[in-house]
């Protein structure tokens, strides 16, 4: 008889946790347990799909994390990290301190927590593509806490680490940054970046924010030849991450998958 094994998802009703049971089912099968963490507004009782085992709270809470530990005595085989939140819709230079400590404390600090309380084979954390301008002038916070990820992902520590890097796909985080840029659309002068901009100057906001997305997918395009990501593009991410022999960043944009092995650094922001 095979030796179970366990798998953490924290976030994993969102588009990356369920790639991420998805890939874990695929490759594991029967012989996985799927823990999979969520947190809202209210607790609907509803289980993640494909998950063995559903958690919902708080992952700063210390009863969340109690409740993460009793499951085969804390020892997880993956921890996949899909959860983030964070200020974005403003150039990712004009955060202030308050801001990315904010981003911080959901999307980078827990990771460190988790890895010291429990015992993970790999950690898999999420990022993205936030050196293209289009992301420069519009991830905000989230781009520090990014960084502070992949910069992360590249230190030793208790636990092997990774991390997925995707391009555009459409996610709630993506939806908030079109509300947030609907806002700034009323009143153009809020607007410091000259590119965004240059989207919404005598056009309808809704055009704006329309010709906006087409400006990241065309740039993706031109830097890592596909966009934008679907949900089938983050899974195959997934089985690569499984496959390939101690990856570090497993990058993925449309149906374009390549492994590298450099953090994105922020000192290197394009203009």
């Amino acid at each position: 008889m095979k030796d179970m094994k366990y798998f953490l998802v924290v976030g994993g009703t969102g588009v990356m946790g369920t790639a991420a049971i998805q890939g874990v089912r695929e490759v594991y099968g029967s012989d996985a347990t799927i823990v999979a963490n969520w947190y809202g507004k209210e607790d609907t009782g509803v289980p993640v799909e494909g998950a063995d085992h559903t958690v919902f709270g708080d992952i700063n809470d210390p009863q969340c994390l109690e409740k993460l530990k009793s499951f085969n005595d804390g020892k997880y085989e993956y921890m996949f990290y899909a959860t983030a939140l964070g200020d974005v819709g403003f150039p990712i230079n004009d955060s202030t301190s308050a801001q990315i400590e904010r981003s911080n404390n959901l999307s980078f600090d827990p990771v460190k927590i988790l890895e010291a309380a429990l015992e993970i084979g790999t950690i898999t954390t999420y990022s993205t593509f936030y050196l293209l301008k289009h992301q420069v002038c519009t991830y905000g916070a989230m781009g520090h806490s990014k960084e502070a990820l992949e910069k992360w992902t590249l230190e030793s520590g208790k636990s092997n680490r990774a991390c997925i890097r995707a391009g555009l796909f459409e996610s709630p985080s993506s939806r908030g940054i079109k509300l947030l840029l609907r806002k700034s659309a009323k009143n153009l002068d809020s607007i410091r970046s000259p590119l965004l901009r240059s989207y919404f100057e005598n056009v309808k906001t809704s055009q704006g924010i329309e010709d906006f997305t087409q400006g990241i997918i065309q740039e993706e395009r031109d830097s890592f030849g596909d966009s934008p990501t679907r949900a089938e593009n983050l899974y195959q991410a997934h089985l690569e991450l499984f496959r390939a022999e101690n990856p570090v960043f497993i990058n993925v944009s449309g149906s374009k998958i390549w492994l590298s092995k450099e953090a994105q650094t922020l000192e290197n922001l394009p203009a």
